[in-house]
């Protein structure tokens, strides 16, 4: 095999012992929220929702190189969350480009739905959402996660044009993956109605990238994290650094 072959190899070889280690390790993660808006890991969203007549805002950021020119760029993303009843919430995401002569990213419009439990069980907790992205070129998202591992389902947007805010891009079609896998886990849990302040691990894959960071929540409300990615199949569209940092509170 060639390097590049080998490289693709050894890549997809560790997103399989990532996703088995997800799938066993797997624990409820507190809602804060995710880069593309809904509640959730550092990339993906969980089953729990913000809860009832609450609001929260996040922000992360992180660099990218910019294409073709290879200049330091940087991405802001502010998200909002409110949830009207229990176990619903909606959401908006805006993305602010740090470049003056970039296009201005669209918003994000989200939504999910806590759904009844399934049995028992950490895979009985079932939720399902989607994302529109509002720029007609790109894609939408709509998924359904089980206690984490879930998948996604990309429509709409335009090949070569478009990306999607889940999954991989195929360059061979020049658009993104119709279906995706949406796993994340934290650990230790946050436990309901729980104290003080508590740090934890999040591990997550959103079909495109691995997520590795550390949260530090209160009770109170507020929260920060600091994540590292691996490599993005949208190097076309942004090539990221691997660090994101971010921060929330909820109201």
């Amino acid at each position: 095999m060639t390097l590049s072959t080998n490289r693709r190899f050894l890549t997809r070889l560790l997103h399989v012992f990532v996703l088995l280690l997800l799938f066993i390790c797997n624990k409820p993660a507190y809602a804060g929220l995710t880069l593309q808006g809904p509640s959730g890991f550092i990339q993906v969203p969980s089953h729990q929702t913000v809860k009832a007549k609450e609001i929260e805002l996040a922000a992360h950021i992180r660099m990218y190189k910019v294409p073709v020119t290879s200049k330091d760029a940087y991405l802001t993303n502010l998200a909002f969350a409110f949830s009207p009843v229990r176990d619903f919430e909606i959401g908006i995401q805006k993305m602010m480009d740090s470049r003056n002569e970039a296009n201005d990213p669209d918003p994000l419009i989200n939504f999910k739905v806590r759904l009844p439990t399934i049995g028992s069980g950490e895979l009985a907790e079932v939720a399902f959402g989607a994302v529109f992205d509002t720029n007609p070129n790109n894609y939408h998202t709509m998924y359904v996660t089980l206690g984490g591992f879930g998948l996604g389902w990309n429509f709409g947007g335009n090949p070569g044009s478009g990306m999607a805010n889940y999954g991989g891009y195929d360059r061979n079609t020049k658009k993104p993956q119709s279906i995706c896998l949406l796993i994340g886990a934290a650990y230790p849990e946050r436990l309901p109605g729980e104290r003080g302040y508590r740090g934890q691990y999040i591990l997550d894959y959103n079909g495109d990238v691995i997520s590795a960071g550390w949260r530090y929540s209160s009770h109170r409300g507020f929260w920060v994290d600091a994540a590292v990615q691996s490599k993005s199949n949208y190097t076309d569209f942004y090539n990221y650094s691997p660090l994101i940092l971010g921060f929330g509170a909820n109201f």
